[in-house]
């Protein structure tokens, strides 16, 4: 029993780390047994031998794993007493469109938001391929569409297009959904008509956060000047806050 859950705790951090699964074989099992020889001795080495964490067993663990997530989540969306859900169509880097699909439920009397699945779309990217994606994905998973109150998508055509977008095959099923438009899009779409003043004070805001953002030495300097700036001005709990740190008072 032991030696399955370190098989599987070992998986877990494989698949956190983004780390190619044979790692486990090749430099988890022999650095661990290495490290057990030296500090303990010969005798607790060969334990390690135990956990099963080879190229095909970590990716069966994670394979696994990766089910139990998505059944506790299905399992509180259907607790749901209703659920939004919100769209958006993506490119990865070998060019395959990805439908991603998120969801806002009910739990314990709190709004929760999870990544419900990503899914490559197998034809186009139309609006009818799209939703027949996400109506799979919610029949095949025991999902009521009748608790879906609301639907939030970027103004693609494919998504808003009055005949055959997204929101209008949705909308046939369940009349009564809502539709939103994306706040970020929506913020987008008010920069095109923003003062000239305005518009060059947030391109300058844009550029810097990049630059800080860009490159870990940058981030890593923009952090020191705040943290000296913050002693300064005897406000470092709000200072570091606001840049998106989370550090006790010093």
């Amino acid at each position: 029993m032991k030696a399955l859950k370190a098989s599987y705790s070992v998986a877990y951090l494989i698949a956190k780390s983004g780390a190619a699964e044979v790692i486990g074989e090749t430099l988890v099992k022999p650095a661990a047994k290495v490290m057990v020889q030296v500090m303990i001795g010969d005798k607790a080495s060969k334990a390690i031998d135990c956990p099963p964490i080879s190229n095909n067993t970590v990716h069966h663990r994670i394979t696994d794993m990766a089910e139990n997530v998505k059944q506790q989540l299905l399992s509180r969306v259907q607790k749901s007493r209703y659920y939004a859900l919100q769209v958006d169509e993506s490119t990865d880097i070998v060019n395959l469109a990805n439908i991603l699909l998120f969801v806002r439920y009910e739990l314990n009397n709190e709004v929760h938001d999870d990544i419900l699945f990503c899914q490559r779309i197998p034809i186009h990217t139309t609006g009818e391929a799209i939703f027949k994606v996400i109506d799979d994905f919610i029949k095949n998973n025991d999902l009521d569409w009748s608790c879906c109150v609301g639907i939030s998508t970027d103004g693609a055509r494919a998504m808003i297009g009055l005949q055959k977008g997204v929101v209008a095959h949705i909308q046939a099923v369940l009349p009564e959904a809502k539709s939103t438009h994306c706040c970020i899009h929506r913020d987008a779409l008010d920069t095109q008509n923003m003062q000239a003043v305005l518009k060059q004070v947030l391109d300058e805001a844009v550029k810097i956060i990049n630059f800080v953002k860009g490159h870990p030495l940058n981030a890593g300097c923009f952090l020191s000047f705040v943290m000296r700036w913050a002693v300064i001005t005897h406000n470092s709990y709000f200072t570091l806050k606001c840049v998106g740190f989370r550090m006790e008072k010093f």
